[in-house]
């Protein structure tokens, strides 16, 4: 089993298991991180913890570079009722891509259009601009972790860089920021959709759109 397609300590992880024919999707951080163990920590902020038993079944879901990986495994030790230990069945290997993993939700948009086209200029001016909640508004969009398609209050040109922020369901805390890049506009009777390609973003904002996609999937 290569290490370095296991998940790495202090990673989210996305955990999805099955109880009495229930699929439970949670959100984790990785404590530890070994050949033959992996310690994770539940995130009780986003979703209650499920109930776990020795010998249960989870599927991490996490990213490696530019990529999805799947690791199966099955809880080897019950330490706390947000904390367990896994034991791996066998080798993680490359699940679906982000781009395949597409959900429809409800959330709350800030989308503002940024003159640079310089990516490292869009976040020093994007981390300098301070948003209140009336500029967000609520909208549905169509997310995957390395893209969102949403409407806009006009056309823009393809290649326009964008300070995106999202509160996104099923997260609580500071919204995630992305710099987003136009891709498409399609100017519709109803309005503009945009087709945007997420050109900067944390890879810990990254897990939260990955976990909320695969969640609304999974749902």
């Amino acid at each position: 089993m290569s290490e370095q397609m296991m998940p790495h300590g202090e990673q989210q992880v996305t955990m999805v298991s099955v109880r009495d024919g229930d699929i439970h999707v949670s959100s984790a951080t990785v404590l530890v991180s070994g050949e033959r163990s992996v310690a994770v920590e539940v995130d009780t902020t986003t979703t209650d913890p499920p109930v776990f038993e020795l010998d249960q079944a989870v599927t991490l879901l996490y990213s490696a570079d530019d990529r999805v990986m799947r690791l199966k495994t099955s809880i080897s030790e019950l330490v706390a009722d947000d904390r367990v230990t896994l034991r791996p069945l066998e080798g993680a290997k490359e699940g679906d891509r982000r781009d395949y993993r597409r959900a429809d939700l409800s959330a709350q948009v800030y989308c503002n259009p940024l003159e640079t086209r310089d990516v490292g200029e869009a976040r020093a001016v994007q981390a300098g601009k301070h948003v209140t909640a009336s500029d967000y508004a609520e909208q549905t969009i169509n997310l995957s972790g390395s893209g969102v398609m949403l409407q806009a209050e006009s056309v823009m040109e393809e290649g326009t860089l964008l300070d995106l922020r999202f509160e996104l369901p099923m997260l609580q805390g500071d919204p995630i920021t992305i710099i987003g890049r136009v891709v498409r506009a399609f100017d519709e009777p109803t309005g503009v959709r945009l087709a945007i390609r997420f050109a900067e973003i944390s890879e810990a904002d990254q897990d939260k759109v990955v976990y909320t996609v695969f969640s609304c999937c999974f749902e």
